[in-house]
């Protein structure tokens, strides 16, 4: 779903004085650009990534519990939010989406992951902004917690992934229409299960991180407030 753009020169990241020291600078000089940052945060982990090819800034910071807000101005691509160390393929999801604003490009807010043997990148995407979330090729449908999600798969080819440059799946649910505001929750096995009638199962290692994600890509600007929690 990620569309890469080329290099350029600055970008300033503001990140939380609180984040672990060892994982993450509170404040980034331009041209220091370093592609993912990761920590703890009142007991959550959050990461941050960024294409290396992005100009312009991204402005990420950890609240309170599970919160978390991000602004941007940028062209290129970014993922961050806050979530949980491992992935779980049975975890229900707790959430609550204060404010997505995203003007261009493309994005969405979801619940996020990766999962390896074999290595496949996974969404539930809830929010977006002029774009729904709909490449790749359409399976089937799901209903879970309210509402209605289409599911798409995309290969992948020499793309960047939690292990460096890799060729790999990409398994996503959109919902029809996007989540109304309030307390939400999502329950991860129901796509997990729509996915694998489908023909494709998650791997066998659910170690890698899941988080409560905020992306965008290609010229955007926007902000996202949200509020994650094990419902």
């Amino acid at each position: 779903m990620k569309k890469l753009l080329g290099f350029s020169a600055v970008i300033l990241l503001f990140l939380f004085a609180g984040c672990e020291k060892e994982n993450v600078e509170p404040y980034v000089q331009e041209n220091q650009l370093k592609s993912y940052q990761s920590g703890t945060n009142n007991g959550w982990f959050w990461s941050l990534w960024k294409s290396d090819g992005m100009t312009g800034y991204v402005t990420y910071t950890n609240g309170s519990g599970g919160n978390y807000s991000v602004s941007w101005n940028m062209n290129g691509n970014f993922t961050c939010g806050k979530g949980w160390s491992t992935g779980s393929k049975t975890r229900k999801i707790g959430y609550n989406c204060g404010a997505f604003t995203l003007n261009g490009g493309g994005g969405s807010l979801a619940y996020y992951g990766w999962c390896r043997n074999p290595l496949m990148e996974y969404y539930v995407n809830e929010k977006w902004g002029s774009t729904r979330p709909a490449s790749g090729s359409s399976l089937r449908t799901v209903s879970s917690d309210g509402g209605t999600y289409n599911v798409y798969t995309a290969w992948r080819s020499n793309a960047p992934s939690i292990d460096g440059t890799k060729s790999f799946r990409q398994i996503f649910s959109t919902r029809t229409s996007q989540a109304p505001s309030g307390n939400r929750v999502i329950t991860f096995a129901n796509h997990v299960n729509a996915w694998a009638a489908a023909g494709y199962p998650l791997g066998s290692d659910m170690s890698p991180a899941a988080i409560l994600l905020t992306e965008a890509w290609g010229q955007s600007n926007g902000y996202s407030n949200a509020t994650v929690w094990n419902n």
